[in-house]
């Protein structure tokens, strides 16, 4: 049996939560927004690899008002 040579990696999903007040507290309006492999907002969740999840999600951090997931 021949094995699989290409790099192999966890599939995850980004997601970027929006906090229009600046406030991240209980009670304060939060938005959902998807992610996809380029970093534009998507209407639903896509599965993209651990590798680029996480290189985007250091890219988002530091936004004022938001939270980066990686789900």
């Amino acid at each position: 049996m021949a094995h699989p040579t290409a790099p192999c990696c966890e599939i995850r999903t980004l997601v970027l939560h929006t906090y229009p007040d600046g406030i991240k507290a209980f009670g304060h309006e939060r938005i959902t927004t998807p992610m996809g492999r380029r970093g534009k907002p998507l209407k639903k969740l896509r599965l993209i690899p651990a590798e680029k999840a996480f290189a985007l999600a250091r890219r988002f951090q530091g936004r004022f008002g938001t939270t980066v997931s990686v789900i």
